[in-house]
């Protein structure tokens, strides 16, 4: 079976002209802002703490600087899920020795629910003026962590650190959470609380307004502060099934999709006006229909589905990041329409500035394009606030080898190797930028360590090209060929772009245009493809796919939000 990890990969088999040719790479771009160059990266158990970046030696750093973010960042910890245990020693009530305790207790499988108000409060706390909050993408990787708070904002660049533990108990839920200031390692905030479970919202809310009293901010103006995962009546029977729904899309593997997808979808039935729960639907059906189409049934139905569920979002909240998020993925994996979704994209980021995901989202459209220096200006905001985001090194890397700047390339994907050392594709495109800088038997070594035989017999041939062994490089070019023809026309396009046979270029891209192989979608900056964009052929492609500069900026369509 598939495993989603964030990165774009090669879908499994599907029956011939069940969908439109490049629905798989569109969907998935807009849905885990990954491209070409995140085409099959695995990576092993993501349970702990990554190894973390590595640090770039004096005299070396890039003087690009990000863009500006809020002075205070909020890293939130998962909430952790509290047990009894009658031989532990008593602590104190209301006080932080309680809070050490509890954090000391492994999670069990309701974890759910801890990560659900976790990820509420970073939804919330984002939408106050002058705050952001790292991804839980890393931040959840301190799970279980006995590292303290201060050392853990460190290693995630933020400001401030969010802890505590959930519990429920009987009809009563009980919280206690404590506001670490990373600079001191000082407690700023610390309370306990015991609701009952119907004022589940209203104990939400009072969370977040007593962290945001210690912080001295303020909410932002709706529609910016306004931005709610809560269904609007109240429902929590329909918000405990969302939450559901979260965890199994969590697992990013067939059977956890499937899953979601029927969480969500019961979501939406206890609550018909939920607009989150159609937003979250669309997104499980398309991610279900283009990573794990054996998994999905009737691929072209849950298209279909797709359509109507972030049509109604659209028509329950127009003013919902996650509504447009939701039409942005439709459009770009349903409608092909590339241009349309970044404007959806886009007018969610109006709604969600700091959103790392939309952000990221947006990088992967820009290259598209051909907008290589926003993207890269976009990834590098990404990082700020999701550090440990191998998918966004590499697709950094990706774009940095566009750009030609074989260096930063080099360090980009060194870094997702550093947090992910088993990670497939990384090392065929470090090798790529380790040759362009005339180190070719130091290129072919890494070809050689590439994991996927796919992609290792790519680099290879392409490393043995430039250090001009042309019988190896011809050796491993054939094999491609032969074993990978239908796989992987984009990489055997690329391989006759280095050697500048321009004719045999253009028709395996053909090949790979007629294949539906997700690739083709990013030949405005694969590594010498793009070297071909003024040529007429790559212009009508280009058109073809929707991807023509200028395009990016004509409004967008939504999925007929009338008729749902």
């Amino acid at each position: 079976m598939a495993i989603d990890d964030g990165f774009v990969i090669k879908p499994e088999p599907r029956k011939p002209r069940r969908f439109p040719p490049v629905l798989a790479a569109l969907a998935v771009a807009a849905l885990v802002g990954a491209g070409y160059f995140g085409y099959v990266m695995r990576t092993g158990n993501n349970s702990g703490p990554t190894q973390g970046p590595v640090v770039r030696p004096a005299g070396v750093v890039k003087t690009a600087a990000v863009e500006q973010l809020p002075s205070k960042i909020i890293a939130v910890l998962p909430l952790a899920g509290e047990k009894q245990d009658a031989a532990a020693k008593p602590v104190i009530e209301d006080s932080s020795e309680r809070l050490v305790e509890a954090l000391k207790v492994r999670r069990d499988d309701t974890h759910y629910f801890g990560d659900g108000l976790s990820n509420q409060l970073i939804d919330s706390l984002s939408q106050f003026a002058g705050v952001a909050t790292t991804s839980p993408e890393s931040s959840f990787q301190f799970r279980d962590s006995r590292e303290l708070g201060r050392t853990i904002g460190k290693k995630l660049g933020a400001t401030h650190v969010l802890q505590g533990s959930v519990q429920r108990k009987g009809d009563d839920v009980l919280v206690d959470a404590s506001l670490v200031l990373v600079s001191d390692g000082s407690t700023l905030w610390f309370d306990h609380y015991q609701r009952p479970y119907k004022d589940l919202f209203k104990l939400q809310d009072d969370i977040a307004a007593a962290i945001a009293s210690a912080l001295k901010v303020s909410r932002l103006p709706a529609p910016q502060g306004n931005q709610n995962a809560r269904p609007v009546s109240g429902n929590l029977a329909a918000y405990d099934a969302l939450l559901r729904g979260d965890a199994f899309h969590a697992q990013r593997d067939g059977d956890g999709s499937r899953q979601a997808v029927a969480a969500y979808s019961r979501a939406a039935a206890l609550d018909p006006d939920y607009a989150q729960a159609h937003a979250r639907l669309a997104l499980a059906r398309i991610q279900l229909a283009t990573r794990f189409p054996s998994d999905a049934g009737n691929v072209r139905e849950e298209g279909e589905k797709a359509r109507r569920d972030a049509a109604m979002a659209l028509r329950l909240a127009p003013d919902s990041a996650a509504s447009h998020a939701a039409n942005a993925a439709w459009m770009a994996g349903v409608a092909l329409d590339q241009a349309g979704a970044m404007h959806e994209t886009k007018r969610a980021l109006e709604l969600s500035p700091q959103d790392p995901n939309l952000l990221h989202s947006l990088a992967i459209q820009q290259t598209a394009f051909g907008q290589l220096e926003a993207a890269a200006g976009n990834l590098r905001r990404v990082l700020a606030l999701n550090p440990l985001s191998s998918a966004a090194h590499y697709n950094l890397g990706g774009v940095y080898l566009g750009k030609n700047d074989f260096s930063e390339a080099e360090f980009a994907l060194g870094q997702a190797l550093a947090l992910r050392p088993d990670s497939a594709v990384v090392r065929a495109f470090q090798a790529i930028a380790v040759f362009q800088q005339n180190r070719a038997d130091e290129a072919i070594k890494l070809a050689e360590s590439e994991p996927d035989p796919l992609w290792r017999t790519y680099a290879l041939a392409m490393a043995y090209w430039a250090k001009g062994d042309r019988a190896r490089s011809d050796a491993a070019l054939q094999s491609l060929i032969r074993n990978n023809a239908n796989s992987a026309a984009t990489q055997i396009a690329g391989i006759y772009a280095q050697r500048d046979d321009e004719t045999s270029m253009f028709q395996w891209l053909d090949v790979a245009r007629t294949n539906g192989d997700p690739g083709i979608v990013e030949i405005r900056y694969m590594p010498f493809v793009s070297r071909y964009a003024n040529d007429p052929r790559f212009v009508a492609l280009a058109r073809e796919l929707d991807l023509m500069p200028g395009e990016e900026a004509r409004p967008a369509r939504t999925p007929a939000p009338n008729s749902p």
